[in-house]
C-alpha cells in the first residue's frame, strides 16, 4: 500500500465525467505486425507487472477522504482487460487515425482498475501499427513517461528472456476501511505533522518572495488574479468529447529560428500556439482585444532525479500576446514575457505548488470540483480562467528507436483538458523530429485542423519575417556602402 502525493491525488480530485485526466502516448511503428506480435506484447507487459507497480495497481479512496488515497495491488487484476486491438477502416489514412484516438480519448479509466489501457492499432496507411499507451495523470506526469517507454516498450532488441521467465506475480489483499482510516491517520501522525513546520515555512518564503518580485518586476501571477483575463471559446465548460489531430516539423528547423531569434525552442513552441490561436479566434471572430495567457507545465523535479512515475510538476504563466499582428514583435514580446515568468518560478521555488497541493485538504478539493460542474462556473459571464489554453514541450528520445516490432517512426503525446480550459497543445521532440499532438473539446474546437495548420502557419510567418527582417539589414548595409 502506496500513499499518493498530493499532486498525484489531485488528478483523480479534479476528474469528472466531463473532465477526463487521462494522457496518451502514441508509437507509430513500421512494422509486419502479425498475431505472434500480439502475444509477445502480451509477454513483455505481463513480465513487467514485477518491475512496474502501476501497471498491476488500483487507487482506492480513504473514508472520510482524511488522507490522499493509496494504491493498492488488484487482487482481480487481468491483464485482458487491459489491452485492446482495432484496425482502422480503409485507407487507414490521417483522418481515419485522427477519428480513432479521438474516441479513444472520450471514454474515462475505470477506477475500480488500474488505471490504464494499451491499444493496438492496425490498418494503418503504409503497414504501419500504433501502440496508444492510455494512462491516468496520477500515475505519471511527461517526464516519468519518458523513461517509463524508453524501459518497457522502445528497447524491445534488449528485451532479456530472464525477465520473460519472471515468477507469477501474487498480489496482496484489499485493505479493510478500518485498514485505510488508520494507516491514513498513522501517516498523518509520522509524516505530515514532522513536516508541516518545513512545509509553512516553505510557504512563507514562498509567499514572501512572490510579493517582492511582483514589486520589483511584476508578477504574471499576481496580474492574473488582479487583473481577470479575457474568455474566449476555449474557456467554457467541458463537453466529454473530444477533437485530436497531430503535426509534424523539423526539430533542426525550430532550433534554428530559435537561434536567430535568440530564443529557445520552447519560446518558438509557444509562439507558433499564438499564432495559431490568433488566426484561428480571428476566423472566428471571437479575439478579444486583451492578450490570452498560457500555461506551460515545467518539472519540478531536483537535478539528476529519475522518476517512472507519479508527478512533480509546477506550471510557469505566459502571456501569448494574441492581440499583436506582427509576429516578431510578438515573439519579442513572449520571450519577455517568458523570462519574466521563469524568473517568478525560481523566486517561489518550483516545489511550492506540489508541497501545496500535499498539505490541501482533499475533502476540499473534491467539494470544489463538484461545485465548479453543479453551478457550470465557466459558463457564467464572471467567470475568471487562470489560464486560456495550456502548451507543453517535453524532450522525448532524440536516437530512433527499433525492436522486434520494427522501427519507432514517431512518438506523440497529449495531456488532459481542465475545467473551463478546452484546448491543449503538446510537442514531442524524437528523432529529429517536433511532434505536435492538438486536443480540445469538440464543442469549443469542432474544426480542430484548421487550428492545427494554424501552427505551420506561424512558423512559416516567423521564418519569412526572419528572412525578411536580414534582408532589410544587408539591403540597408549595401546602401550605406554605396553613398560610402
Amino acid at each position: 500500500m502506496q500513499r499518493m502525493s498530493g499532486q498525484d491525488a489531485s488528478f483523480l480530485y479534479t476528474e469528472t465525467p466531463t473532465v477526463l485526466m487521462h494522457t496518451l502516448k502514441i508509437q507509430i511503428f513500421e512494422s509486419n505486425y502479425d498475431d505472434s506480435d500480439y502475444s509477445l506484447l502480451h509477454s513483455w507487459l505481463e513480465s513487467a507487472l514485477h518491475t512496474v507497480p502501476m501497471l498491476r495497481q488500483r487507487v482506492m479512496f480513504v473514508p472520510g477522504n482524511v488522507h490522499h488515497p493509496v494504491m493498492v495491488d488488484d487482487p482481480d487484476f487481468d491483464l485482458e482487460s487491459h489491452i485492446y486491438r482495432a484496425a482502422l477502416p480503409a485507407p487507414g489514412g490521417k483522418a481515419e487515425f485522427d477519428q480513432m484516438i479521438s474516441q479513444i480519448l472520450c471514454h474515462r479509466l475505470d477506477r475500480q482498475r488500474p488505471m490504464w489501457e494499451l491499444w493496438a492499432l492496425t490498418g494503418l496507411e503504409g503497414g504501419r501499427v500504433a501502440i496508444v499507451h492510455k494512462i491516468h495523470h496520477c500515475l505519471a506526469d511527461g517526464a516519468a513517461t519518458v523513461r517509463y517507454l524508453d524501459r518497457v516498450f522502445q528497447r524491445y532488441a534488449g528485451y532479456e528472456q530472464c525477465e520473460m521467465i519472471a515468477p507469477p506475480w501474487q498480489p496482496e489483499l484489499l485493505p479493510s476501511a478500518r485498514k485505510l482510516l488508520w494507516q491514513a491517520l498513522l501517516d498523518h501522525a509520522r509524516y505530515d505533522i514532522r513536516r508541516l513546520p518545513a512545509f509553512l515555512a516553505t510557504l512563507w518564503r514562498g509567499t514572501r518572495n512572490l510579493l517582492r518580485f511582483n514589486r520589483d518586476f511584476g508578477s504574471p501571477t499576481m496580474k492574473v488574479i488582479a487583473h481577470p483575463l479575457p474568455k474566449s471559446r476555449f474557456n467554457q465548460t467541458l463537453s466529454a468529447r473530444r477533437s485530436f489531430t497531430t503535426r509534424q516539423v523539423s526539430l533542426a528547423d525550430v532550433k534554428a529560428l530559435g537561434k536567430r531569434l535568440n530564443g529557445s525552442i520552447n519560446d518558438v513552441v509557444v509562439a507558433m500556439g499564438a499564432g495559431a490561436v490568433r488566426n484561428y479566434l480571428l476566423f472566428h471572430d471571437d479575439l478579444p482585444a486583451d492578450p490570452l495567457c498560457v500555461a506551460v507545465p515545467v518539472s519540478a523535479d531536483e537535478k539528476g532525479a529519475a522518476r517512472e512515475s507519479g508527478n512533480r510538476t509546477t506550471y510557469l504563466l505566459t502571456c501569448l500576446w494574441t492581440n499583436i499582428a506582427e509576429p516578431l514583435e510578438r515573439f519579442r514580446k513572449i520571450k519577455a514575457s517568458t523570462a519574466v515568468g521563469k524568473q517568478e518560478l525560481e523566486a517561489m521555488g518550483k516545489a511550492f505548488l506540489p508541497d501545496l497541493m500535499h498539505f490541501l485538504p482533499p475533502a476540499f478539493s473534491i467539494w470544489k470540483t463538484h461545485r465548479k460542474q453543479r453551478l457550470r462556473i465557466a459558463d457564467r459571464a464572471d467567470f475568471n480562467p487562470r489560464t486560456n489554453l495550456i502548451i507543453s514541450n517535453v524532450p522525448g528520445p532524440q536516437d530512433q528507436q527499433s525492436g522486434h516490432y520494427g522501427t519507432l517512426l514517431d512518438l506523440y503525446s497529449i495531456g488532459p483538458l481542465i475545467e473551463g480550459v478546452a484546448l491543449n497543445i503538446t510537442a514531442w521532440s524524437y528523432a529529429g523530429n517536433l511532434n505536435f499532438s492538438i486536443m480540445g473539446c469538440k464543442k469549443a474546437v469542432p474544426d480542430i485542423d484548421r487550428l492545427a495548420d494554424g501552427l505551420m502557419e506561424a512558423l512559416g510567418e516567423l521564418q519569412v519575417a526572419v528572412q525578411d527582417g536580414a534582408e532589410q539589414v544587408l539591403q540597408t548595409g549595401a546602401q550605406e556602402g554605396d553613398v560610402e
